[in-house]
């Protein structure tokens, strides 16, 4: 039973957040980052931040919470 509200709030949880999770690509006219090298009209780092350093920082406090909170229950019990 417990798993499968796990399951139900997963699945959930990824298609609320789907509408607005999305990857785009930063043009030279909008660089947010003063020192961003450009390779045609696309500015490298910035783009590379919203594609893989975003998503990897998100996941990354994702397990720290998940080990902070497995430590607890450890604890706990």
């Amino acid at each position: 039973m417990k798993t499968k509200k796990f399951i139900i709030f997963i699945v959930g949880f990824f298609l609320i957040l789907q509408s607005y999770a999305f990857a785009r690509v930063i043009t030279v006219d909008r660089c947010t980052i003063p020192f961003d090298f450009t390779i045609g009209s696309v500015c490298v780092l910035g783009t590379l931040s919203l594609w893989i350093i975003i998503p990897l920082l998100i996941g990354l406090i994702f397990g720290f919470f998940q080990i902070i909170l497995h430590f607890f229950k450890k604890i706990l019990n």
